[in-house]
């Protein structure tokens, strides 16, 4: 069953004539379409007439690419405002209950359709086509291996090229330019590297710090591959390490795995986080874990479900998440492991693999720095 077959079985339970979608990565989870503008109109039934019922709408300068990209659904055109074209859909096909993702459609936007197609009722839907997200099929979950193995391939590259003096920013650049040279289509988010005292910043960006002996160096990265995206951190020392730099990485280490243990089917998204906490109170450090353990990955750096202490949500086989912890001591600098996990019935299993060990970088100087 196709996943638009799916989502409609979902909106006829639900009792509404159709289900309008707004999220263009839900959209684009549906049928393919990556195109910047285009809204979905799924009925509940099939439309008599009609092979493909569902609608894609949007405009001409994606008339081309959407016949490319979508499967299984109409095309229409637009030379009208989308919502004057989604009104005459809606009245053609005699839609009064409608689902709609209030996470996404602005009030302005609804309530110019309510002028536009008197009589209209909206239910609220966000989450619906997420939760479908959230547990990865076998095409989804090797796009999510080789974005993992494009960014582990260029990292291992451009860690053998850093050196004392680099900088922070260049460090990202031959990164990005690694990634891309190895197969990504972009990366997954703006690169992450923080180094010395920086280090203790989690999402710190690049700057024209240079490195020097005895840095640790936090390196935040990921790519994008057929629209699914890897997230990947490592922690670095450069060139010299400190017995407690040594000592700190190795307790960082041993909460991730304590908390993968957890990351299986029918487990409480929030058992994995209590479970990296632990290891961080008996070591002292509980107040330096200052995020949650991970998140889900996909289509989206940041989906469902969560590794919080918040999270209600309970695991299930085809989850694909992060399992990120990490401390941060500020004026000393911090350290932070993430690796994408791929959740199982019985065991989660790595689709990326981090050193056991803290690696040491850049034992020499660069032939050349830039002034």
């Amino acid at each position: 069953m196709s996943r638009l077959e799916r989502l409609r079985r979902e909106v006829q339970l639900r009792g509404w004539d159709a289900l309008w979608i707004a999220n263009p990565i839900n959209r684009q989870y549906l049928t393919g379409f990556t195109g910047s503008a285009g809204w979905l109109l799924i009925p509940g039934k099939p439309v008599p007439g009609s092979r493909r019922s569902t609608r894609l709408i949007t405009d001409g300068r994606y008339a081309e690419q959407a016949k490319q990209e979508s499967r299984g659904v109409r095309i229409i055109v637009s030379h009208k405002s989308p919502l004057q074209c989604l009104a005459e859909n809606l009245k053609n096909w005699g839609i009064i209950n409608m689902g709609f993702e209030d996470a996404q459609v602005t009030v302005q936007e609804w309530q110019r359709l309510l002028k536009l197609k008197k009589g209209v009722k909206g239910c609220w839907a966000s989450g619906l086509v997420e939760k479908a997200r959230a547990i990865k099929d076998q095409e989804e979950i090797t796009a999510l291996r080789r974005a993992v193995r494009i960014a582990e391939q260029a990292y291992a590259k451009v860690i053998q090229e850093i050196k004392i003096g680099m900088c922070e920013r260049e460090i990202a650049f031959r990164l990005e330019k690694a990634m891309l040279e190895a197969g990504g289509e972009a990366t997954a988010f703006p690169i992450i590297v923080a180094s010395g005292p920086r280090s203790s910043l989690p999402h710190a960006q690049p700057t024209s710090r240079r490195l020097k002996a005895g840095d640790l160096v936090i390196i935040d990265f990921g790519c994008k591959y057929k629209g699914y995206n890897s997230d990947l951190t490592r922690t670095v020392v450069v060139a010299k390490m400190t017995s407690r730099q040594r000592e700190m990485y190795k307790i960082v280490k041993k909460a991730q795995k304590s908390a993968e243990k957890m990351l299986v089917s029918g487990e409480k998204a929030a058992e994995s986080d209590k479970k990296a906490r632990k290891i961080f109170y008996k070591a002292g450090l509980e107040k330096y874990f200052i995020h949650s353990l991970g998140h889900g990955i996909g289509l989206e750096v940041h989906e469902s479900p969560r590794l919080s202490l918040l999270s209600s949500a309970r695991l299930a086989a085809g989850m694909t998440v992060t399992c990120e912890p990490g401390v941060y001591l500020p004026g000393w600098g911090g350290i932070r492991i993430e690796d994408d996990i791929l959740v199982g019935r019985e065991s989660a299993q790595g689709l990326s693999i981090s050193p056991e060990e803290l690696p040491i970088v850049g034992r020499g100087r660069p032939r050349s720095l830039s002034n």
